[in-house]
């Protein structure tokens, strides 16, 4: 039997491109791993990503307990100042603190009672045969004629399938905490930069925080040291954690984190989506977004049959790059506390961003490193 389409990859993009195409009558198999129990980083979603969950019928998901509207943000950033950016202010409303995992597991009830067919393994190998592709999985062969390559970045089909490339080496380590003091500890996003990279706290709303810390993963600095202790070496995150008595539960993680995109081609029976597509740096909060997005404008065009709407979505993720690009730039550039450090150092000298994508579609020779 060969299907008509199979999407690879489970999280937010395999998940909607799944519920996207079987609303609209593809019955796409979905082949994907269990995401398991493990906690998933990931949980600012910007407030550009409700129109995208109303469009899915999906925005009730966001009521659930277990999320909480982010109405404060604080981030010394350019300054030992710490500044708070109110939710107040923004028109589009409040981003939301998820709990990524039930939001993962919300989307794929989903999808699964849309009737998306779901294979519990991932794709461990893959190749062409004339008009359909074949698919190595643990639980035998599969054949279909159009792939969603929804594997985040290690982008299992796209990158074999077109050039790749990649603009840092920015990594995440991570830790869970759980407050012991008398009261409960106020819901805050905290994000404080620091000479070897930047740190992120977001108070989830059962009371527990997760603290990030990005840097390159190149660099000495990336896993120097204890976590914890690194963590309290900050000033105002270990300030937070002081006050609340947060201590770390369990083992530090550490995942990939680094800005990847392809050029913006049409494949042969496939497109990408969500990272697998564009991979952002988290300081944009737009990969969860970006993954909404570009999970139903695939969907749409394959569902349209139409090679022309598939190209307008293939420049549509470039110049969101090209966007995403000047906008890392000039945030990072406004923190110029540390200029030998080779970090920061880094993110003052990306040259020519705003054009990069576009000269990745015309010479891939000109764009940043290519993978």
């Amino acid at each position: 039997m060969i299907h008509d389409v199979a999407v690879l990859g489970g999280g937010i993009a395999g998940a909607v491109a799944a519920l996207r195409l079987a609303r609209g009558g593809a019955r796409p198999l979905w082949i994907a791993a269990p995401r398991g129990d493990a906690f998933k980083p990931g949980e600012h979603l910007s407030a550009a990503a409700l129109p995208l969950l109303k469009t899915l019928g999906s925005d009730a998901v966001l009521r659930a307990e277990v999320h909480r509207h982010a109405h404060s943000t604080y981030s010394a950033w350019g300054s030992d100042l710490l500044v708070e950016r109110n939710a107040i202010v923004q028109l589009e409303g409040p981003p939301t603190v998820l709990d990524r995992g039930a939001f993962e597991d919300a989307l794929t009830a989903q999808a699964l009672s849309a009737g998306a067919e779901r294979i519990g393994h991932d794709v461990t190998g893959l190749a062409v045969d004339s008009d359909h592709w074949l698919l190595e999985t643990d639980s035998g062969p599969i054949a279909a004629r159009f792939l969603f390559d929804a594997t985040g970045r290690k982008a299992l089909v796209a990158s074999k399938h077109a050039t790749r490339f990649q603009a840092d080496r920015l990594g995440c380590q991570y830790g869970i905490f759980a407050a012991y003091g008398d009261h409960a500890p106020r819901p805050v996003t905290l994000i404080e930069a620091e000479e070897r990279g930047w740190w992120y706290l977001s108070v989830f709303a059962d009371g527990r925080a997760v603290v990030n810390f990005y840097a390159d993963t190149d660099l000495p600095g990336f896993d120097t040291g204890d976590f914890e202790e690194n963590a309290r070496g900050t000033v105002a995150i270990a300030a937070y954690l002081s006050d609340h008595g947060y201590h770390r539960c369990g083992r530090a993680r550490r995942i990939a984190t680094n800005s990847t995109w392809i050029a913006p081609v049409i494949g042969a029976g496939w497109v990408a989506v969500g990272d697998a597509a564009a991979a952002f740096d988290p300081l944009s909060s737009h990969g969860m977004t970006t993954a909404l997005w570009t999970a139903i404008h695939a969907a749409d065009a394959y569902l349209a049959q139409d090679r022309d709407q598939m190209q307008r979505y293939a420049e549509h993720v470039a110049r969101g790059v090209q966007d995403y690009l000047v906008a890392r730039q000039a945030v990072y550039t406004r923190e110029a506390r540390w200029p030998d450090s080779p970090f920061w150092a880094r993110r003052f000298a990306i040259p020519d961003a705003a054009s990069a994508p576009f000269r990745a579609w015309s010479n891939p020779a000109q764009a940043p490193t290519q993978t």
